[in-house]
């Protein structure tokens, strides 16, 4: 019961962080993807990010997520590996930027 109860406050403070906040689409897209949810990223999001790498301004809102998520500790482990998840599904279905810039932070990585 604890459980539905947390899962249902964070969905509410979620939705009111969108409305609230005006969260671009693709921003909240990626931060969906690597949010601290059990599951991972669904298949149609991990698309629909990769193809908005292509856009220049969409790329970099993005990739400032993707490297701050990946920069998280402690109880948003989640967050790093999500992110990580996502990096690497848009090394081969995203733009060819996303390979030049993990090259450029490699060292946040490894």
């Amino acid at each position: 019961m604890k459980k539905a109860f947390d899962q249902t406050v964070r969905d509410l403070k979620r939705e009111v962080n969108k409305k609230v906040l005006k969260v671009p689409g693709v921003e909240q897209k990626v931060l969906d993807a690597t949010s601290n949810e059990p599951w991972g990223p669904h298949g149609s999001s991990l698309s629909d990010i990769a193809q908005a790498t292509r856009n220049y301004h969409e790329y970099q809102m993005i990739m400032a997520v993707l490297w701050k998520r990946i920069n998280d500790t402690g109880k948003n482990w989640r967050h790093v590996y999500k992110a990580l998840t996502v990096l690497e599904y848009l090394v081969g279905h995203g733009s060819e930027r996303v390979i030049d810039q993990i090259k450029e932070h490699a060292y946040q990585i490894s």
